[in-house]
């Protein structure tokens, strides 16, 4: 009932706190606050019902009520509720607050808003224009003016508030600012206003205004000086005050004045200007204004300082009065005779007197400041200096008086506070004692051990605390002296107190040693009849395991028993003897101090020693049984350890030859270690032998026949071991000298199929010094074949060697040797083919370069015999002749380079032969040297003449259209040259710019295959050759490799695993047909002898791939044959290009 209750209570708070609404007004804001006031308060006073259902429920739980779980979560619910109530109330309490402070700025912002539209109404009045009451307007402006610039410190008190909100509350700012910025425009456009019909009213009778002012000015000076000059200064401080006040009204006057006499300075030489025909009358009217102005401010100056004398003596005098009253008021306190007729009562009294102290040292600065001001007005010569004098003196003596007062209190309070202190102390110790005496007057002695330990326990903390009270009666007599020296008044009673105090004491020390020497004896006789007790027992349990005629069933059995016994013995005879030491000697002392039990003690003494003598006696005895019985157990023991251990051995020799050489070669290293093992187990075979001899002179019938079996069997056991020894040691020699040969085959094959690899895939040359360096290369690769001879001539001998033996792998040792001897076979025949190759390559580079230099000098002479100028003078047709004569020269020195070039090559003396296999051989060498990059600088070279050229004949044709339109005679076969010349160079250009052109760019292409780098180069193996999921991007002729899609989108710069980009220019693909462990997988292979292979995910993908890759591949091969090419054609081009120049196109012989 009581849950329900609260729960209905919470849920009413939460329904309550549920709501959400915010205020519109101030009035509101206000309303909600009381309303959530309310709420708390009713919140508070339930919380005490919740509470009490809350700890009721917890007295259940701890009663362990039936439905202890139950009432334990249901309070543990109605707690959470009650605190999450409280933090919503103060969360929303806040809120209100928050929007309270906002309706007010948004109030103050609506009543400044109100004045100002309301002023800015009387600030548009037109009535500036009637000239009768001009100044009276003028006059009312200025003080409209005033109020308007008065007003303006309400306009930045507001933006600073709401600058303020803004900065604790940033959601309120859309609300805030907006009406900041209509304020501050309503009020700029009042000021704006102001000061127009300021402008207006004075430019509209600015004469008049002028007159009216001077005559206001002057009426008003005449005023003051008839009426404020002659009045009274004042009879007391009152008076003084308030005269002050209207002194200070008249200078704010004077100084509004001033301003307009300044202002008429600017407003006469304006009216001077505009009327100089009353210039004289406005001079006087200002000059008259002005001095009398300036007249008027000394008597006022004289005045106002009249007042402050007289205000000052009337305030002297008033303060003097008021710190005597002060003074009469403090001294009662000050010179009370009560002092306190208790600790309590005095300390109180001291606290009172302590305050006035401090009152008084706070007071002292304004009696000072007063006296000050005394003294000022004595040194300035005052009328009433005497009288003053004579008040410093008397509230000097009264302060003085009074601090005295309050020093001589404060004595005695401390007098009076020693001696009630010792009193009370005094009290506190007597009644302390008594107590302890009570204690010490008890008999009780305990009745076993651990009560009298307790009860000295006990005693011992009360002496302990005896001692320490010895400092606190030593300290009561040093203040009973000090008070007695000071000739307190109680002195008589202290010194009584102190003696009853030390007598109390030392009765108490008295009792206390008395009683710890009762507890002392009553412990000692417990503690000797306990070790008694406890030392009888332990010799009667050891008595038990003396007696045993336990002997052991085998050899752990006795060794378990002699060395426990050892152990039992040693530890029985040390600490027995030790502990009955102990209780002799206790017991003799006991006897020799001349207890009140010593016949008792002396009794227990005797039996102790008899029953100790009895147990030496026993332990002596089992000894000695069981070190016979172990010697024997120990002899069957090392038999069957012996043979356990030679059988172990047996069973732990292994069967396995090894897998490899290095395998092998562990094995026969373990297999010494197995045998140097042995060595220790032949020892322990010799000590049995030795150890039976020895028994069987001691032991006979059947305990001798149970020797000699075990002897015999551990012998037998012993052979057989030494045989499968040597047997498994010949063996591993075997297999030892088979695995060897293999290793020597293996590396011996890696090495001829790289060798075989590297003459294959060697990098294609670009001119001849490329060609040299592979031949080079390739004869440091004989000159390793020779070095490695001698290796393959072992090999051969040790496989030789091993079937001479009759080994058990014959013919897998046959088969090594046959793919050894074909391999080197295979190697040296690949190695001629690839020199030969390599010499025809070198006379075709040389060739080439040869033909490329002719060809350049007959491009560079072509231009001169196709010129068709032949000289319109004598000398020009002279100077022709001469440089004619000097190109034949020219010519015949090339001649022997021509002649040079007609001879016929390796390559093509074997084309007499075979001329189809020769086309084919040119068509494998034109590829190698374009794939090369050999052919790129002569196109590249040729492009460039040709466009010169062009240019040239362009030039020479405009030139000779020219000369035909001065020579008109020119022939006809001139002519038709002239065409038939431009037509081969349009056409040679047209040619170069169709091979110059660049090739269409390709789509970019994309996506996931699982990808092994194979190769890094021709002759280098890549370090990671597994499989890998991989994102490609093929691009701008260059293979990208990425983890996934989204690192090649977002991260185009992070690829997989740091590679670099491939260039795919130069590179092969193609279907790896000779890779079977996966399906759909294409090789990829570049130029600079890497390898990849990649899998797709059928054979749709795989080809698309294969071909995309081509395709780029093919584009990144230079163009179509230029003029450098130095090759046969294909015959599908040949037809269409046989007027194009070429090397191997000129007809050789």
């Amino acid at each position: 009932r009581d849950a329900k209750q609260a729960e209905v209570l919470l849920s009413q708070q939460e329904h309550y706190l549920a709501k959400d609404e915010t205020p519109t007004s101030l009035e509101q804001a206000e309303c909600f606050i009381k309303e959530h006031e309310t709420f708390l308060t009713t919140m508070e006073a339930n919380d005490e019902k919740v509470n009490a259902v809350i700890q009721f429920a917890q007295r259940l739980c701890e009663d362990c009520n039936f439905a202890a779980d139950k009432i334990h979560k249901k309070a543990e619910n109605m707690a959470e509720r009650r605190n999450v109530n409280h933090e919503k109330a103060t969360h929303r309490m806040d809120k209100l607050k928050d929007q309270l402070q906002l309706q007010h700025f948004l109030q103050d912002c609506k009543e400044l808003s109100e004045w100002t539209q309301e002023k800015y109404i009387t600030a548009q009045d037109d009535t500036y224009r009637s000239a009768k009451t001009i100044h009276s307007k003028w006059t009312r402006h200025q003080a409209f003016e005033a109020e308007v610039m008065a007003n303006k410190d309400r306009l930045r008190k507001l933006q600073q508030s709401g600058e303020e909100l803004v900065t604790e509350k940033r959601s309120w700012a859309a609300i805030i600012y907006p009406q900041l910025s209509e304020l501050e425009q309503q009020f700029e456009a009042l000021e704006n206003a102001t000061k127009d019909k300021g402008e207006r009213l004075f430019d509209a009778n600015r004469q008049v205004l002028y007159m009216q002012t001077c005559d206001d000015i002057d009426g008003w000076i005449t005023e003051l000086e008839n009426q404020v000059l002659p009045a009274e200064t004042g009879q007391d401080l009152t008076s003084v005050n308030l005269i002050l006040q209207k002194q200070q009204a008249v200078e704010t006057q004077m100084a509004l004045k001033a301003k307009q006499v300044d202002e008429l300075k600017s407003q006469a030489e304006y009216l001077e200007s505009m009327t100089p025909e009353k210039t004289d009358e406005i001079e006087y009217k200002k000059a008259y204004v002005e001095d009398r102005f300036n007249k008027l401010l000394g008597p006022l100056d004289e005045r106002k300082s009249r007042l402050m004398k007289k205000k000052e003596a009337f305030q002297f005098c008033r303060d003097v009065e008021d710190e005597k009253l002060w003074i009469h008021e403090k001294m009662p306190l000050a010179t009370s005779s009560d002092f306190g007729n208790s600790l309590y009562s005095v300390q109180m009294l001291k606290k009172k007197n302590q305050s006035l102290q401090t009152e008084i040292d706070n007071h002292e600065h304004r009696i000072v400041y007063v006296c000050e001001n005394g003294n000022k007005l004595i040194r300035e010569g005052h009328e009433d200096g005497a009288k003053f004098k004579q008040l410093i003196a008397e509230l000097q003596c009264l302060w003085l008086e009074l601090k005295s007062a309050v020093q001589y209190r404060r004595l005695k309070l401390d007098e009076s506070e020693k001696a009630q202190q010792y009193l009370f102390d005094a009290t506190e110790a007597e009644s302390w004692m008594s107590e302890q005496e009570l204690y010490m007057m008890s008999d009780e002695r305990g009745k076993d051990e651990i009560s009298a330990q307790n009860l000295m326990k006990k005693h011992a903390s009360f002496e302990n605390e005896i001692d320490l009270f010895y400092e606190t009666v030593m300290q009561l007599g040093d203040i009973a002296k000090q008070l007695v020296a000071a000739k307190h008044p109680s002195s008589d009673e202290i010194i009584l107190r102190q003696a009853q105090l030390d007598k109390l004491y030392n009765s108490l020390k008295d009792l206390a040693l008395e009683r710890r020497t009762k507890l002392e004896e009553a412990l000692q006789l417990f503690n000797l009849n306990r070790e008694v007790d406890d030392l009888m027992q332990w010799i009667g349990e050891k008595e038990v395991v003396a007696a045993s005629q336990e002997l052991g069933q085998d050899y752990d059995h006795v060794t378990m028993l002699r060395s426990r016994f050892k152990e039992f013995a040693k530890e029985t005879e040390s600490i027995g003897r030790e502990r009955v030491s102990s209780v002799n000697f206790h017991a003799d002392k006991l006897i020799t101090a001349h207890h009140a039990d010593s016949a008792t003690i002396a009794e227990w003494k005797d039996m102790l020693n008899e029953a100790w003598a009895d147990l030496l006696e026993l332990v002596e005895t089992r000894t000695q049984m069981l070190s016979a019985s172990w010697k024997l157990h120990r002899f069957f023991y090392d038999c069957a350890d012996v043979l356990g251990r030679i059988i172990e051995k047996q069973n732990a020799m292994p069967y396995e030859l090894g897998r490899d050489a290095v395998s092998v070669s562990s094995l026969q290293r373990k297999h010494i270690g197995f045998e140097h093992d042995l060595q220790t187990l032949g020892s322990a075979v010799q000590q049995i032998q030795d150890d039976a001899i020895k028994f069987n002179s001691i032991y006979a019938g059947e305990r001798a026949n149970e020797i000699s079996n075990k002897v015999s069997e551990v012998v037998n056991a012993w052979q057989k071991l030494l045989h499968m020894c040597e047997t498994r040691r010949e063996k591993l020699a075997d297999t030892g000298d088979l695995f060897r040969f293999l290793n020597m085959v293996r590396d011996l094959m890696q090495w001829m199929e790289e060798t075989v690899r590297m003459m294959n895939t060697s990098e294609k040359p670009r001119d001849v010094s490329g060609v040299e360096l592979l031949m080079n290369n390739h004869q440091s690769l004989k000159a390793e074949i020779d070095t490695r001879e001698d290796n393959i001539s072992v090999c051969i001998n040790l496989g030789k060697e091993l079937l001479a033996r009759n080994h058990y792998a014959s013919n897998e040792i046959k088969e090594k040797l046959l793919s050894l001897t074909n391999q080197r076979t295979l190697m040296m025949d690949r190695w001629d083919e690839r020199w030969e190759h390599l010499q025809l390559i070198l006379e075709v580079y040389q060739f080439a370069r040869d033909a490329a230099v002719a060809e350049a000098w007959l491009i560079a002479q072509e231009p001169y015999l196709l010129s068709q100028e032949l000289g319109h003078t004598l000398d020009e047709v002279d100077q022709l002749i001469k440089k004619h004569e000097a190109f034949e020269k020219s010519a015949a020195a090339q001649e022997e380079r021509f002649a040079a070039l007609k001879i016929l090559t390796t390559l093509e003396l074997k084309d007499q032969g075979h001329k189809s296999g020769d086309q084919q051989a040119f068509y494998e060498l034109d590829d190698h040297m374009r794939h090369s990059g050999y052919y790129e600088p002569y196109e590249r070279d040729q492009a460039l003449k040709t466009e010169a050229e062009r240019k040239q004949e362009q030039e020479r044709q405009a030139a000779e259209t020219s000369k035909e339109i001065e020579r008109p005679s020119s022939t006809d076969v001139d002519t038709s040259i002239t065409e038939v010349s431009s037509l081969s160079e349009r056409e040679k250009s047209q040619k170069a710019e169709v091979l110059m052109r660049p090739t269409k760019p390709h789509k970019d292409f994309e996506g996931v295959l699982i990808r092994k780098h194979n190769l890094e180069s021709t002759n280098k193996r890549a370090n990671n050759r597994s499989w890998e999921k991989v994102y490609i991007l093929v691009k701008d002729n260059k293979l990208y490799t990425y983890k996934d899609q989204k690192h090649c989108k977002q991260e185009p710069e992070n690829y997989h695993h740091g590679e670099s980009p491939v260039d795919l220019r130069g590179s092969t693909t193609e279907v790896a047909t000779d890779y079977t462990k996966r399906r759909h997988v294409f090789r990829l292979r570049l130029m600079g002898g890497g390898e990849d292979l990649f899998q797709a995910k059928d054979e749709e993908e795989m080809i698309k791939w294969i071909s995309q890759l081509q395709q780029i591949s093919s584009e990144g091969i230079p163009g179509g044959p230029g003029y450098s090419q130095t090759l046969p054609l294909r015959r599908e081009e040949r037809k269409d290009e046989q007027k194009r120049r070429s090397l191997f196109a000129m007809k050789k012989k």
